[in-house]
């Protein structure tokens, strides 16, 4: 788990992003994190694959052609502790 990847957790728990209908896509994500901790989009999808591997986060429903990412309960419970 990296700061980004905190970060990323942060927000979806903030936003209460924690079902596949609420599930934000990259674009959306990168959007809401502040411009000195963003980073590159691949990035940004390197590290979600990383925490959808680890349970931190999973995938929601398409939106368009864009994969979509909502906090699980593994990662609320990562957040909270």
């Amino acid at each position: 788990m990296t700061k980004f990847d905190y970060e990323i957790l942060m927000l979806l728990c903030n936003q209460n992003v924690d079902n596949p209908l609420k599930a934000m896509n990259i674009s959306q994500i990168l959007e809401e994190i502040s411009v000195a901790k963003r980073k590159s989009y691949s990035t940004t999808y390197r590290h979600l694959q990383s925490m959808s591997k680890q349970g931190y986060v999973e995938c929601g429903l398409i939106d368009g052609l864009a994969s979509t990412y909502y906090i699980s309960e593994l990662g609320k419970a990562y957040y909270k502790s």
